[in-house]
């Protein structure tokens, strides 16, 4: 059943994601870069509850789909990868094969990075939690991994925000992956799926946890200098989505409620190609060393990856309503 305030909440996180790749100043920006980080694991949570109670025929389908997303997204940003090399005349033969390289092979298997645009991590990652979970189906262990998301969690913010703290960092791709934010985050959805009729608590406490750990995630932002996870955020994305499990038709109708419906995932992937369109005319016209420019741009790559997001959702309405 559609759970329209989870909606809402994707269409909120949907634009959060803008503002981690396309920051406001400093510490502005900072600090929504650290409230920002509750968008993808919102995102993992709300695959891995519409998965609970699905056959394997089902997950089997919707892991067809994010794969053919993943490749359609990955072509275009191949392209995308060949034209900034042709701008900045670096386009050569060896430059395009070591996005085929057997260094940038391992990085996607084992570490789902993909060679031609940095945020495709997710949909790699969320690939294999389609895989991994068909596999939980399989043998009937699917309620018997929850084990796993008290312990990837823990290691994303040891390998993360704590060596962060202790004034070492290590490599982003050993967080930014299946292992330790895809599988933790999609299992957790899948618990709240099945756990949902025996929690409750109070909206409002909902509410004030929430914010609790938005606030706890961008002062841990200041304190570890940059992580892809906070204790903070964990706090603020399990009761934001505890609270969409309680006021499920919250926001139905909305505005936020379509865009995190229909917009969302052409948002997340077209963002990237958006903003380098508006900070090149920026660019060539001479707005962007303006002060005001840099506060304004995250919010027009924000709308203009939302039209965006529309016509393309729209096409594809019209093309299935043409299709015979």
């Amino acid at each position: 059943m559609k759970n329209d305030c989870l909606n809402v909440w994707k269409g909120i996180g949907a634009f959060f994601v803008v503002f981690i790749h396309c920051s406001f100043p400093s510490p502005v920006g900072g600090m929504m870069n650290g409230l920002a980080r509750f968008a993808v694991p919102l995102f993992f949570m709300v695959s891995g509850y519409f998965a609970y109670g699905r056959p394997e025929t089902v997950i089997r389908r919707r892991m067809g789909k994010t794969f053919r997303v993943f490749l359609g997204a990955n072509l275009v940003y191949f392209f995308w990868s060949l034209f900034l090399l042709y701008q900045d005349g670096e386009l050569t033969g060896r430059a395009v094969a070591e996005f085929f390289s057997p260094a940038s092979f391992r990085q996607f298997i084992l570490w789902n990075q993909s060679p031609f645009m940095y945020h495709l991590w997710f949909l790699g990652a969320l690939l294999y939690c389609y895989l991994f979970y068909s596999l939980l189906l399989r043998f009937q262990l699917e309620e018997r991994v929850y084990i796993l998301i008290p312990l990837c969690l823990a290691a994303n913010l040891i390998l993360g925000e704590g060596l962060g703290i202790l004034g070492s960092k290590v490599p982003v791709f050993y967080m930014r992956n299946f292992w330790v934010t895809g599988l933790p985050f999609f299992l957790w959805g899948h618990w709240f799926a099945g756990k949902q009729k025996k929690l409750s608590t109070r909206p409002g406490f909902l509410v004030c946890a929430a914010a609790a750990g938005a606030c706890l995630s961008m002062g841990e932002m200041l304190a570890s200098g940059g992580a892809e996870l906070y204790l903070g955020t964990i706090v603020a994305v399990g009761s934001l989505f505890l609270f969409a499990l309680q006021k499920p038709a919250l926001g139905r109708g909305s505005l936020l409620a379509h865009i995190g419906e229909k917009d969302s995932q052409h948002i997340y992937l077209w963002q990237v190609i958006v903003y380098y369109i508006i900070s090149s005319l920026a660019e060539k016209t001479g707005m962007s060393g303006h002060v005001l420019y840099n506060w304004l741009v995250p919010l027009a790559v924000c709308m203009a990856s939302w039209l965006l997001a529309e016509l393309l959702v729209k096409i594809g309405d019209f093309r299935k309503e043409n299709t015979v």
